[in-house]
């Protein structure tokens, strides 16, 4: 059977009180897949028939089932247009999270812990955050907890960069914590956020290496100047006759 043919037969098991395991059992298949079937009772009716009828595919329907009502109804709307230029496929999935899909697994902080919505995706078995916005607020304090840690540890200075923007060692150089390197902070726009350590301009390091090397300088015990002897008598009438002999 196909796909809604399933949905149907499995919804009417679960109003007859069977579980989601025991209908898997049933038919020899995972719980995730009946749990998949399911989902689709979570769209619109014209939804249902579009994608009964071939008219829809399957990747765009599975998004459609993270969709709320109103996600559904606007989509819907955008279908049945003449414009026909409703999102489908991958673009679906970027539009339904406001242009960046954002997964649990790059959240810095607990995820039991969040108190905006989380959408599952049944068929991709990913999760997502619904509002990027809401998203965005929670990591920012998780960046902010996390520089704190490095400024305690000795770190120079930690830089967040904007949202988007590539971290690129070009014209930077790498170094130690000792020697003043900093902490660039990148995030990614689709929430993912890494930490690269030990950095400075060159101009920076140039400078950090110049006050080292002085540093280094004024440690050292500085050398004895070597003493001119003291002229005698002797020797400045030996000079005396040397500068006549040359005048002669």
């Amino acid at each position: 059977p196909d796909p809604f043919s399933e949905y149907e037969t499995f919804a009417r098991l679960i109003k007859c009180g069977r579980t989601v395991d025991g209908i898997g059992v049933t038919f020899g298949i995972t719980p995730q897949t009946v749990k998949q079937r399911l989902a689709l009772a979570n769209l619109l009716p014209k939804i249902k028939e579009a994608y009964r009828a071939e008219e829809i595919d399957d990747e765009t329907v599975q998004h459609l089932t993270m969709a709320t009502k109103a996600q559904q109804k606007e989509w819907l709307a955008l279908y049945e247009s003449d414009d026909g230029n409703a999102p489908t496929g991958t673009y679906l999935k970027r539009w339904l999270f406001g242009g960046a899909s954002i997964s649990t697994k790059v959240a810095l902080f607990p995820l039991d812990q969040y108190t905006g919505q989380i959408v599952n995706d049944l068929f991709g078995e990913e999760s997502y955050f619904a509002n990027a916005e809401t998203f965005w607020q929670a990591q920012g304090v998780a960046i902010d907890t996390k520089a704190e840690s490095y400024r305690e540890a000795g770190w120079s200075e930690v830089i967040v960069l904007e949202t988007g923007a590539h971290f690129s060692p070009w014209g930077l150089e790498k170094t130690t914590k000792k020697k003043g390197g900093k902490v660039y902070v990148e995030c990614a726009a689709n929430g993912k956020v890494a930490f690269h350590e030990g950095w400075l301009t060159k101009k920076e390091a140039q400078k950090a290496a110049r006050a080292a090397a002085k540093e280094s300088g004024e440690r050292e015990t500085e050398k004895p100047t070597s003493a001119k002897p003291q002229m005698t008598q002797t020797m400045e009438n030996y000079l005396e006759l040397h500068r006549h002999a040359i005048v002669r």
